[in-house]
């Protein structure tokens, strides 16, 4: 339960992740400190304030006079413009420390009922984005610390930082994770509906861009959120772990196209290869077209999706090589019981892509 005294801070307010923990810890009647460069669409009630992590200053000016925070949810994160290639460049390793490390010093000196700090990592703490993975890829066994990872350097920094404290640090890692922002750099869900709209606006089937069953484990944004309050709740028994994280089934996007389909008013229709980084440019001009018509909160093609275009390119070629998932024993062991049904995530972020004005409405 909230305590009236206490807050959580929210980094990378406008991300998939800092955004359903900014609406679900708001919700639950906290006080929420949410900070991110832009300004997100909704701030579901929490307190928002501009602020740039690798800007030691200005974090120390904003935070440190903020004692009440109880929990760090870590959701920030910096992208290279290559994405993909991005992922083992040192400057991305430096930049992503930096801005841990500034939010940690201007915060924990200061909050004096400070519980825990919770940062995130994923799939790639095992190395699926370099090689095969071990089927079952499993906590403090099969990571793999030979491919340069901001991860590493995160974790590193954070345990050694947490010696002898009285808060504990967490780490989840989730899988696909799926929910809703503007101007991210791994949003597959923008992805597609800026694919599906104009297409449909061209009176086109949703065709299949990929190749393969595309079989992935997800982790709704909304189950990320609620498991960082649990780790807050019940830090007694999850303090200092790391913790895999998924929906609790996997799911094919081939056998799921049709849903997908269906949730944005369309027909699916036959395999036809799309390269989104190369070809999604194209549709620029027809998505302004259909942000004026239906008068969309939407913002421009490479505003709205960021980097996504390369992250979906990503997914699409993973999804035609052998699937390989995590095992998320040790958090149900915790008792973290949360589970997200496939069909359930698909039709709540597209109904709420819409909802909110990003994505044209689909007709009852």
């Amino acid at each position: 339960m909230a305590n009236a005294d206490e807050q959580i801070l929210v980094t990378g307010a406008t991300g998939v992740v800092g955004r359903s923990a900014m609406q679900y810890y708001g919700e639950r009647g906290y006080k929420v400190i949410a900070v991110s460069r832009r300004r997100p669409l909704n701030t579901y009630g929490a307190s928002w304030h501009s602020l740039d992590l690798s800007d030691e200053a200005a974090c120390k000016a904003l935070l440190s006079p903020l004692t009440g925070i109880a929990q760090i949810v870590f959701a920030a994160l910096h992208e290279e413009p290559n994405l993909v290639a991005g992922w083992q460049e040192k400057q991305h390793v430096d930049r992503n420390a930096l801005m841990l490390r500034n939010t940690v010093e201007a915060v924990a000196p200061y909050a004096r009922n400070l519980r825990n700090v919770t940062i995130l990592q994923g799939p790639k703490a095992y190395g699926v984005h370099v090689h095969p993975i071990r089927h079952g890829a499993r906590e403090d066994r099969d990571e793999d610390r030979s491919i340069q990872n901001f991860y590493w350097a995160q974790e590193d920094y954070l345990k050694a930082r947490q010696r002898g404290q009285p808060w504990s640090w967490n780490i989840l890692r989730p899988s696909l994770i799926i929910g809703l922002s503007i101007g991210g750099a791994m949003n597959l869900y923008a992805t597609i509906g800026v694919y599906a709209a104009v297409l449909k606006e061209r009176g086109e089937p949703l065709y299949f861009p990929g190749q393969g069953q595309g079989v992935f484990e997800s982790t709704d944004a909304d189950l990320i959120a609620e498991a960082c309050e649990y780790i807050l709740l019940h830090n007694d028994t999850t303090q200092n772990q790391t913790y895999n994280l998924t929906n609790g089934e996997s799911s094919s996007l081939r056998e799921d196209w049709p849903l997908i389909a269906h949730s944005l008013g369309m027909q699916p229709g036959p395999d036809r290869p799309f390269a989104f980084a190369r070809d999604l440019p194209s549709f620029s001009a027809d998505w302004d077209l259909i942000r004026e018509k239906y008068s969309l909160k939407a913002p421009p093609l490479d505003e709205f999706l960021g980097q996504s275009a390369q992250f979906a390119d990503f997914v699409f070629a993973k999804g035609a090589t052998d699937p390989s998932f995590m095992s998320c024993i040790k958090i149900r062991r915790a008792g973290f019981a949360g589970t997200v049904y496939t069909d359930d995530m698909i039709r709540k972020w597209f109904r709420l892509y819409q909802d909110e004005g990003l994505l044209p409405a689909v007709s009852a």
